[in-house]
């Protein structure tokens, strides 16, 4: 199957918001690349970099950590 521009876009777009972290759109795009010879891996890992940070929420602590807090219980 020969994929098209609006495919890769497509799994940008969804793919992007589900991976824990950018860094694995290079595994995506190792294996998108030999889908097509024309494929354009740095506008694929762009995009679905984007489409990641559109959706990621910052995890938050419950309670703050000092370390000079915990040195003293020490």
């Amino acid at each position: 199957m020969k994929m098209t521009r609006q495919h890769y876009e497509f799994i940008a777009d969804v793919m992007g918001p589900l991976i824990p972290w950018p860094t694995h759109l290079h595994s995506i795009a190792d294996k998108l690349e030999q889908t097509n010879p024309k494929f354009d891996r740095d506008k694929f890992i762009r995009r679905g970099t984007k489409a990641w940070e559109d959706n990621y929420i910052p995890p938050t602590l419950e309670e703050e950590y000092s370390h000079d807090q915990d040195q003293a219980n020490q």
